[in-house]
């Protein structure tokens, strides 16, 4: 018997594999036969229950991975939210670009480009603007597009428009198309304000040789890129605030026709110094 099982034990690799082969199907085709043995079988094994902290852990993590990442990005972006609203910066002005153009991309200092034509508004000892680009495609047959996130950015800027807040906006006229939705009177007549003045037509005007287009690289387009300014109605509430910042809007625009049409936009005077009569 002792002889049986040493030879056993010194079976050939091929044999053992073969032999395991046929438990294997022989164990298959009676769980076809039986299933409910089987079924049987399973119920009465227990659940595995972690104990220690790291089975714990990895159980936890496994079912819960996704809620987990969820949770931590909305606190990211509530506390992004407070540290915005409570401790961020007082801005003079806003500017939003919606076009196809990622003009960020080639120029890195965009924000203090557009502070070149603000001024410091609220009196804060300092000129900010914010610079928020949205960068959105209309066209249907545009290639190489991030259709979610086209989706996103797309209502990104319809959230800026309903929010009535900005009202400087740069565009192409896909987008001021987008943006108006057929009706007029969105923006102001700047033609009505500035007459006379070749790159303004009607509410737009066309910052493409301006020396603000030529560095946000627009001199090299084919297609015009304008600045508009909101006017009051709609989601832009007719109050103190609204008036003050298409007056900030205004100027912002004034500053950039200051430039480029030094001729009809004299500088202005400072106020003469009379301290000297008022000695005598």
């Amino acid at each position: 018997m002792a002889k049986k099982k040493k030879k056993d034990a010194y079976i050939d690799p091929q044999q053992r594999e073969l032999r395991e082969l046929i438990e294997l199907k022989k164990m298959q085709q009676a769980a076809a036969e039986h299933p409910e043995e089987v079924q049987a079988e399973f119920e009465k094994e227990e659940p595995i229950v972690p104990k220690t902290f790291k089975e714990k852990w990895k159980n936890y993590w496994y079912h819960y991975k996704g809620l987990t990442w969820g949770g931590l990005a909305g606190v990211v972006l509530v506390v992004w939210l407070i540290k915005d609203i409570f401790f961020g910066p007082e801005y003079d002005l806003s500017v939003t670009t919606a076009t196809k153009y990622m003009f960020s991309a080639l120029n890195d200092s965009m924000s203090s480009d557009l502070a070149s034509y603000a001024e410091d508004y609220n009196g804060d000892g300092k000129t900010d603007v914010t610079y928020n680009e949205i960068t959105i495609y209309l066209d249907p047959e545009a290639e190489n597009v991030d259709v979610q996130m086209n989706a996103i950015n797309l209502q990104k800027l319809m959230a800026v428009f309903a929010g009535g807040e900005d009202l400087l906006f740069v565009l192409e006229q896909e987008s001021y198309d987008y943006v108006c939705g057929g009706k007029e009177g969105i923006f102001i007549d700047l033609s009505a304000l500035y007459p006379d003045i070749d790159i303004i037509e009607g509410d737009k005007l066309i910052l493409n040789d301006t020396a603000l287009g030529k560095k946000m690289y627009l001199n090299g387009l084919e297609e015009d890129v304008f600045l508009c300014v909101r006017d009051m109605g709609g989601s832009v509430k007719e109050d103190d605030e609204s008036l003050s910042t298409m007056e900030r809007s205004l100027d912002f625009v004034e500053n950039i026709l200051r430039e480029e049409y030094p001729d009809k936009f004299p500088a202005e005077e400072a106020p003469a110094d009379n301290s000297s009569e008022e000695a005598r």
